[in-house]
């Protein structure tokens, strides 16, 4: 695919509205993380992509959301057990395949802004966030990205990495696969990110702790609408 090109407003321009983030794209006419996903984005005029991203075997930063291939191809594998070249065999729906973020880099450019979510549920994965930001430097795309995480681990990691010259979320939610200390934002005390990001049902005892608040899944306009009239700086 080729480098897109868009009059979507990004940069100074935004600063001073809630934005909108197409949450792994545009899953509701492509395959969720694909290249055709973000390509529909970025033609749409949206300010942002989120996207998720973690590693393959063979050290590759991959954008893909599951641990396992399970529910979008199948496949009993995990991400982390196959070396990218073998991920390029498996069609994730329509014969997309698994992008790499220099993939989606290279397509997007700075058509967008990108919310990256970093997978790292282990704690000693430094290798991700390390690499991440290389990838972000090599693009000079450092004003276009916000790295989340539910780890604040991963978080204060890239925080250090990069000089906290990219903005952080940290993401937080009541699912019961988040662990009880994490699921309420009390990582804020020590993360200090530049963005809380709440499940929606939670976006209202949020906003009262003094940052800004992005809010997440929004599927409807009416639920937008009212994210909105609360006071939330962005939607995925």
């Amino acid at each position: 695919m080729e480098r897109r090109n868009s009059t979507a407003t990004t940069g100074k321009e935004v600063m001073n509205r809630p934005l909108l983030f197409g949450h792994r794209g545009c899953p509701a006419e492509y395959p969720e993380n694909t290249l055709a996903s973000f390509a529909a984005c970025v033609d749409s005029g949206i300010d942002g992509i989120e996207l998720d991203v973690q590693l393959t075997k063979d050290g590759k930063l991959v954008v893909f959301h599951d641990d396992t291939l399970q529910r979008i191809a199948n496949v009993d594998e995990k991400i982390s057990s196959l070396d990218y070249k073998n991920l390029q065999d498996i069609d994730i729906g329509d014969g997309q395949k698994i992008p790499s973020l220099e993939q989606v880099f290279s397509l997007c450019g700075h058509a967008i802004l990108y919310d990256i979510e970093i997978k790292a549920k282990d704690m000693a994965n430094h290798h991700l966030e390390q690499k991440l930001h290389q990838m972000i430097m090599s693009f000079g795309l450092s004003q276009k990205c916000r790295i989340s995480s539910f780890n604040p681990v991963s978080l204060l990691r890239f925080q250090r990495i990069s000089n906290h010259t990219i903005q952080t979320a940290l993401i937080y939610s009541m699912d019961d696969s988040v662990p009880k200390l994490l699921r309420k934002g009390f990582a804020r005390h020590v993360v200090n990110p530049s963005y809380l990001k709440p499940e929606k049902e939670q976006v209202s005892k949020a906003l009262t702790f003094g940052y800004p608040v992005v809010a997440w899944t929004v599927d409807t306009i009416e639920e937008a609408e009212t994210l909105l009239a609360q006071g939330v700086h962005g939607l995925i």
